[in-house]
């Protein structure tokens, strides 16, 4: 488990204009590579933790941005749940939950995101020496903030069982065949957000 210790101390304001960037929505842009996957969500489940809205930062972020900085919004934030649901990359043994988080609507996806960043990022406190880099001086223990992905978190489809009941109240008229070729939309839509 790798632990960040974070000072995140800001207003939901500033979060937002740090989240609404590539660094955050586009795994092919350079950005993306300044901070790991990890950090990354350590970051979403502190703002979400704090009461801010992924849909407005969403809102946002795509807000006067072509396709092309577009089209990968979807697969990040598939990545990102799969990372705190499964804990690793979508093999085959999995293809029936890949399938049903697929046929999430844009706004049902960022809520699975929410959920499961509220599940998954945990925040913990260490006693750290703050003079163990200082030789000579008396040690001088403090409590630092530390965040992290539990790791410990276990496969639960809970929430994606939510999401989906609600939807299909909401839809009723939806066919089941309708709804289960929904996952197949990510093969061919290029963005949906």
């Amino acid at each position: 488990m790798k632990y960040f210790y974070c000072h995140l101390d800001c207003d939901l304001q500033h979060f937002e204009k740090v989240l609404a960037t590539r660094d955050f929505w586009d795994d092919l842009g350079h950005e993306w590579s300044y901070s790991t996957l990890d950090e990354k969500l350590v970051f979403l489940g502190v703002f979400v933790q704090r009461g801010g809205d992924l849909k407005r930062v969403m809102d946002r972020y795509v807000e006067d941005r072509s396709e092309i900085y577009r089209c990968r919004i979807h697969w990040v934030i598939f990545n990102y749940i799969w990372r705190m649901m499964m804990n690793g990359v979508p093999t085959p043994n999995y293809d029936p939950t890949v399938k049903r988080i697929k046929r999430l609507e844009p706004d049902e996806l960022l809520r699975l995101l929410s959920e499961e960043l509220k599940m998954c990022v945990k925040r913990t406190s260490e006693c750290v020496d703050a003079n163990r880099h200082k030789p000579g001086l008396k040690p001088n223990y403090v409590f630092k903030e530390k965040w992290v992905v539990s790791d410990d978190y276990k496969y639960n489809d809970t929430i994606l069982d939510t999401i989906e009941r609600e939807h299909w109240r909401s839809f009723p008229d939806e066919s089941f065949s309708c709804y289960e070729s929904k996952s197949d939309r990510w093969d061919w839509v290029k963005c949906f957000f």
